[in-house]
């Protein structure tokens, strides 16, 4: 199994298990502060730790304060170069998770990772003997040991601290004067959105606010609102609970920034959602933040490099009643059986994006595997969206297509709407 975010998977193996071992090249505090938090107290955790990568002082400082019997950590301190990311999950399942991601929490969450998941027996059982060769291989940790590291942690995160700072200046550069698609290669003549419109978010403009990328990006909520028009009456001739903003003006997205607005306008979008009287409600019962910014919704967006139409089943710190809903129902196996059978309905072109992780919806092979990925959302800090992208030169885009285009895509989506929705 190909996992993107290993944090979410690793997490609900965790809790399951009486046994982890890690293997790592690097150990954040953070990332050890994740497995401590989601282990069992009788749970056995036993760590092999690197230090050829900059393992921060404070993670052994603290694996030496825990004395905890139930925890074994090790440091790697022969001369060969120790790179290796193994987690290893024993209990009533066994799961190896083998890939690129430290125990971090770039490597477990936020950087762009890939690991294999193996629940092979006779397969998991090659990886815990490779583990038990290093673990025995390598060293208890000391207070002797770790005055003496200390000092060369101190000398080399000088040297660590300027060399990312320049492959990042790096990358910013090559990133500001590449060009991400090449727009002025297809043939606009009858496509509903023109290049105009999809170069309004090109990278350079996203964050300014001058007067003239105004008028661009006012070029694409004009469109956007023409688009309404059009898909309004099929969406209502459907008979769907689904509404535009009660107010004109915020049918569409914002074209400026403002206080409602990210820093980065990457898109605009045309959306629909609960009615004027749900928010009321809402707003009664659950206080005055409730409003369509922060509720699940139906979109079109458009980016630079495509038309995107999701589900937004919620923003980061947004939709946090049918979120936390969705969490509870999605225990029950009939719910994660109505939830299963309607992604499974959803062309081969949709993904569900979680956690920051993106999966496409053909790859979850069954119910309980579809609830595992999404019962981990983390309605703080991430978006939660079941969407598809068209490419601007789609015919499905053509100005005689979007609207039924439109449509279609949210005939798919409505039904997953209705279900999470929570109705008061």
């Amino acid at each position: 199994m190909k996992i993107v975010k290993l944090q979410s998977h690793l997490i609900s193996e965790i809790k399951k298990a009486t046994e982890v071992c890690i293997a790592s090249a690097i150990v954040s505090e953070n990332g050890l502060q994740t497995i401590l938090d989601n282990k069992d107290e009788d749970c056995n955790l036993k760590l092999i730790i690197g230090i050829d990568l900059p393992t921060p002082v404070a993670v052994f400082k603290k694996l030496l304060l825990l004395d905890d019997e139930s925890i074994e950590a090790r440091v790697f301190l022969k001369p060969t170069y120790f790179h290796p990311k193994l987690y290893l999950t024993s209990g009533k399942n066994k799961a190896a998770f083998i890939g690129s991601g430290n125990c971090t929490t770039g490597g477990l969450d936020n950087h762009i990772e890939l690991f294999h998941k193996v629940s092979d027996n006779e397969v998991y059982e090659e990886y815990k003997a490779w583990f038990n060769t290093y673990f025995n291989l390598s060293s208890g940790i000391t207070e002797e040991w770790l005055k003496e590291y200390e000092k060369l942690f101190e000398d080399r995160q000088v040297v660590e601290n300027s060399e990312r700072k320049k492959v990042s200046a790096f990358k910013k550069k090559i990133m500001e004067n590449k060009e991400t698609v090449d727009l002025d290669s297809i043939d606009f003549t009858n496509q509903f959105f023109k290049i105009n419109h999809y170069k309004a978010f090109e990278n350079y403009k996203i964050k300014s606010r001058l007067q003239d990328h105004d008028k661009e990006r006012l070029e694409v909520k004009k469109r956007l609102e023409e688009l309404h028009d059009l898909v309004l009456p099929l969406i209502e001739n459907k008979g769907w609970d689904i509404h535009p903003h009660h107010m004109s003006s915020h049918i569409v997205s914002s074209h400026q920034h403002g206080e409602f607005t990210s820093d980065d306008l990457v898109a605009l979008w045309l959306h629909y959602g609960r009615s004027e009287e749900d928010l009321s409600n809402f707003k009664k019962m659950y206080g005055d933040n409730q409003t369509s910014m922060y509720q699940m919704r139906l979109q079109v967006l458009v980016h630079l490099e495509d038309v995107s139409i999701w589900l937004r089943v919620g923003k980061n710190n947004g939709s946090i009643v049918d979120r936390e809903n969705f969490k509870k129902n999605i225990k029950q196996a009939s719910y994660q059986d109505k939830f299963h059978s309607l992604i499974s309905k959803l062309p081969d072109d949709y993904y569900i994006k979680i956690n920051d992780e993106k999966r496409m919806v053909r790859t979850f092979t069954n119910a309980v595997e579809l609830a595992d990925f999404v019962k981990n959302d983390n309605i703080n800090r991430h978006y939660f969206i079941i969407g598809r992208e068209y490419l601007p030169s789609s015919i499905k885009l053509s100005e005689n297509n979007i609207a039924n285009t439109i449509v279609e895509e949210f005939k798919f989506l409505y039904p997953i709407y209705e279900l999470i929705k929570t109705t008061i």
